[in-house]
């Protein structure tokens, strides 16, 4: 009974409410009333209603009864002209971002050429440095063809730069250099040709040469073997080798001759994990009474030196990771800030959770301006062929959340949107560059936007890359339908996810457990029907993965390479392939037979009749 009353009394309230505010609309419409006899009108509506929940009270949670009294007041102030606070204003444009009546002049939605965001809410301002895209090309190099359609549409979509790290890539050449090409890398009139379409499309090439970890490509040949810091891990370069910067510095010089025009060249010297290792750096420190810290520093601060004297105008840049632990008369002391610029990198999506306050407030300290650098795939996984589109917009989210806490200290030059495609030299291929273009479109628009708010891609980005319908956020969330260069390799891959989940959930059936073990099929002992019944997708599966390796060597033949092609075939078609191949001998094996023995199945029979 209770509960009755308190349901007609909720309706009377909410009718009298919606008359009384249209009552009032309809005469201040017509100019009938003052705000003063309007306002008199409402506080006598107000009256009634809170007689009226008097009696509803009773059995009305305080909590209803609170939002109800801030709904009420909130039309008070609507009325008297106040409006809300500033934060009702950004929580109303986050829910409803498309409300052009709420500060038409702040959501810029309709305007192509100034905003791409047109479904971020307002309030923020678009990242006005440069928005340089960071194509990793070790042991994957995309098609030089590739580049005439990929640089039109990033160009499109809001970059203005390309960060191109060679590695094995680049053509170079000289009787020491000669061996460090790959078979398949590119020649220099591919990289002319690649410059050109760049400048044709008005982007800006910085290259990036690593000089100090990461030099696996080098480090992993007999030839090279003896400048490694750690004799068995090719990975960083010893500083104080006689020969290492001779090799370095032809090295910079062969990549700045292919690149006449540059302003900025990448130097790497991230990650340096073994330093101060070997008996020549040793003996080094103790005589100049260094510590590990220095030791670096001198062999950047001399790299850096040398690029800007040999090529003057080319400013270098570096990776950061290794100065966030510096202190900054450390850096002031090897003139660190006039010899180049940092790249602070982080792909997270909590990047102030790992880069300090203090490490902003020393870097403000020291440095004119820094970059940034973000991911827009290849940072979720070594082993990962799908993006996570929500991830790294997150990540994105968290770097314009820096920016706007710390641009009154420091200059924010230009972000590097990174695009790794295996975590170093050794390591298998992660997502391909195809298979991140949503992610990379969605980055762009999201930091050029001065809407931003909801997980929406906006429609304009959708046009561009001219899919039908949206795009997913994360794996296995649907199907990306667009026809952007590559997206058939795209396509591919998902249907690759869907059919990894199908089998995955095919091989956690409990009748696979319970019917289909080891043990079952050792000794071909089990139940045929549930047998059929576990592998009753089998056939499917294996047919479907007949179709995308069909599918996938098309569309990844006009991107890339056959080995390439044959490299990612070979990491993440043949696994799946050998788990169904072998639950396919699995089935054939138990179905075969018609009569099973008698337990126990491990004694033989001769062997049962001596226990007995």
């Amino acid at each position: 009974m209770m509960w009755r009353m308190r349901g007609r009394t909720q309706v009377t309230v909410i009718a009298l409410t919606i008359a009384t505010l249209i009552l009032i609309l309809y005469r201040m419409s017509a100019n009938d009333v003052t705000t003063p006899s309007i306002m008199k009108e409402i506080n006598v509506h107000l009256t009634k209603m809170e007689n009226i929940n008097e009696f509803s009270t009773v059995t009305q949670k305080t909590e209803e009864k609170s939002r109800q009294q801030e709904y009420e007041a909130r039309i008070m102030a609507d009325v008297r002209g106040k409006g809300a606070s500033e934060d009702d204003r950004l929580g109303r444009r986050l829910m409803f971002p498309n409300d052009h009546n709420i500060h038409s002049g702040e959501n810029r939605a309709n305007d192509v050429k100034e905003d791409l965001g047109g479904s971020w809410s307002s309030g923020v301002h678009p990242f006005r440095g440069n928005r340089v895209v960071h194509l990793d090309l070790k042991g994957a190099p995309p098609r030089v063809s590739y580049y005439e359609d990929f640089f039109p549409l990033i160009r499109s979509l809001g970059a203005t730069g390309i960060l191109m790290e060679y590695e094995d890539m680049f053509p170079f050449s000289g009787p020491h250099l000669q061996d460090l090409p790959a078979y398949n890398a590119y020649s220099e009139s591919d990289i002319q040709r690649i410059l050109q379409l760049a400048t044709n499309n008005g982007l800006e090439i910085i290259p990036l040469i690593q000089t100090f970890g990461h030099l696996e490509f080098l480090l992993k040949l007999q030839k090279f073997s003896e400048l490694r810091e750690v004799q068995k891990y090719p990975q960083v370069i010893c500083p104080t080798h006689n020969s290492t910067f001779d090799l370095l510095s032809t090295m910079i010089d062969q990549v700045v001759a292919l690149h006449p025009d540059i302003k900025y060249l990448h130097i790497g010297c991230d990650e340096v994990y073994y330093l101060g290792e070997c008996v020549r750096c040793g003996l080094t420190m103790v005589d100049h009474q260094w510590s590990k810290k220095q030791l670096f520093l001198h062999h950047v601060s001399r790299l850096a030196k040398y690029v800007r004297d040999k090529h003057p105008g080319v400013t270098p840049l570096t990776w950061d990771d290794e100065f966030r632990e510096l202190t900054a008369p450390e850096l002031e002391e090897w003139g660190i800030a006039k010899l180049l610029e940092p790249v602070i990198w982080k792909y997270t999506p909590d990047v102030a959770s790992y880069i300090a306050p203090e490490v902003w407030d020393k870097y403000a300290e020291v440095f004119p301006a820094v970059w940034i650098a973000s991911a827009f795939k290849g940072a979720t996984g070594s082993d990962k062929y799908i993006t996570d589109i929500s991830y790294h917009l997150e990540n994105h989210q968290s770097w314009m959340d820096i920016i706007s806490s710390y641009s009154g200290q420091l200059k924010f030059k230009g972000i590097f949107i990174t695009g790794w495609q295996r975590y170093d030299h050794f390591s298998v291929l992660c997502e391909l560059l195809p298979v991140g273009i949503p992610s990379l479109a969605a980055s762009l628009a999201f930091i050029h936007s001065n809407n931003r708010g909801t997980a929406l891609i906006p429609q304009q980005v959708l046009d561009i890359l001219k899919c039908d319908g949206t795009i997913p956020m994360s794996p296995g969330a649907g199907r990306t339908r667009c026809n952007f260069p590559g997206a058939a390799v795209l396509d591919a891959v998902e249907r690759l996810y869907t059919l990894h989940l199908s089998v995955d959930r095919m091989l956690a059936d409990s009748t696979v457990k319970g019917w289909m073990t080891s043990y079952n099929v050792d000794h071909g002992f089990s139940s045929p029907s549930h047998v059929e019944h576990a592998t009753a997708e089998l056939d499917r599966c294996k047919m479907e993965l007949v179709y995308i390796e069909r599918d996938i060597r098309s569309a990844m033949s006009d991107v890339y390479d056959r080995y390439t092609v044959a490299e990612w075939v070979s990491t993440f078609l043949r696994p799946l392939d050998t788990r169904l191949q072998s639950l396919w001998d699995a089935r054939e094996k138990l179905l075969s037979r018609t009569h099973w023995p008698k337990r126990p199945l491990d004694i033989l029979k001769s062997s049962v009749t001596h226990n007995l």
